[in-house]
C-alpha cells in the first residue's frame, strides 16, 4: 500500500482492510486469482488534463468508462483529457499502474460513478499493485469528497 493511501485513509479514521498480494495490473488479473468479489471490485483510472491538474475516476471494474461524461463532469472538452503515464502517476501522484487510488492525493480531483457510494464493501487500487484495499463505499465516498456522477456508459 502506497504510504501516502495509508496516510489518508488513517488520518480519515475510517475502517479499511488491506490484501496484500502478487502484482496485479488489470481487473482480470484479480479475476483470475479469484481473490474479490468481482461486483464489488472497484476500478480507478487517473488523467491528467491540459491544465496540468489530475482526476482520478472510479467505477465498477466490469463497466465500460464514457470518456465524454467525464469531460463533462468536469467542464473541459474531451479533449483535454489524457490517461496519465505511468511516469506522471508515480512522480506525481506517488501511485503504481494497476494500484491507483481513488482518493485525492496532491491535489487530484475525485469523479466516482454513481452506484460505487452505494455498495456496502468495494475493492479497489492502494497506489501499489501488489495491494487492494477493502472499504466501504460510503465512507469511501465521505472521505475522498468526490464529484458523483454517472461516468459508466449505459449499454
Amino acid at each position: 500500500m502506497s504510504p501516502d493511501v495509508k496516510t489518508f485513509l488513517e488520518n480519515a479514521g475510517i475502517p479499511f482492510r488491506v490484501h496484500a498480494h502478487a502484482p496485479r495490473i488489470s481487473f482480470e488479473d484479480h479475476g483470475n486469482a479469484g481473490s474479490f468479489d468481482p461486483a464489488a471490485a472497484i476500478k480507478s483510472l487517473a488523467f491528467r488534463l491540459s491544465d496540468g491538474s489530475y482526476v482520478i475516476v472510479a467505477l465498477r471494474a466490469r463497466a465500460r468508462v464514457d470518456y465524454k461524461r467525464i469531460a463533462d463532469a468536469l467542464g473541459v472538452r474531451r479533449a483535454d483529457l489524457r490517461a496519465a503515464t505511468a511516469d506522471q502517476l508515480e512522480t506525481d501522484l506517488g501511485m503504481q499502474p494497476g494500484g491507483v487510488a481513488p482518493i485525492p492525493l496532491r491535489g487530484a480531483r475525485i469523479l466516482l460513478d454513481n452506484d460505487v457510494p452505494k455498495l456496502d464493501t468495494i475493492y479497489c487500487g492502494s497506489g501499489r499493485k501488489d495491494a487492494t484495499i477493502e472499504i466501504s463505499g460510503r465512507d469511501l465516498s465521505r472521505v475522498a469528497a468526490p464529484k458523483v456522477c454517472q461516468i459508466s456508459r449505459s449499454e
